[in-house]
């Protein structure tokens, strides 16, 4: 054998070695349960980041409409009853959170209007303004 032939046998060698080193050490961290238990938990974490991640990310076929309809509140449970009844009027059932709640809710409405109605005017929807870019004006005569 030339010294080719030995140095490529020696790595050979060295690849198994090396190969069968991570298996027993693989093995090894597979059978302790603490180590399961962890690597359990960060994999349930990953996951759920990467979950959420993809809740938040915008959809392709998904249009943005400031008017749609909000979806119906959950409806309230008799713990859920008790715990407004705390920061209310005792008895009210939540009726005053309720009620704080439509006034935002509405005051909400009134603004995505405004902002609507602005946007229309600079030009971003249909209407007076429409075409020409944002904050430019129209150029004056003479």
């Amino acid at each position: 054998m030339d010294g080719a032939e030995e140095s490529g046998a020696e790595l050979d060698a060295l690849a198994r070695d090396w190969i069968t080193l991570w298996q027993s050490e693989l093995t090894a961290l597979a059978s302790d349960p603490e180590a399961v238990e962890a690597w359990t938990r960060l994999l349930s974490l990953w996951a759920g980041a990467a979950a959420a991640g993809l809740r938040m990310a915008p959809r392709a076929d998904a249009v943005h409409d400031p008017y749609a309809a909000r979806p119906a509140p959950p409806p309230r449970t008799a713990a859920a009853g008790a715990a407004s009844d705390a920061g209310g009027v005792a008895g009210d059932g939540g009726r005053r959170d309720d009620a704080v709640l439509a006034r935002i809710l509405d005051r909400l409405d009134a603004i995505e209007r405004r902002i609507a109605a602005l946007e229309v005017g600079r030009g971003r929807g249909a209407g007076r303004g429409a075409g020409r870019a944002p904050g430019r004006s129209r150029a004056r005569a003479g």
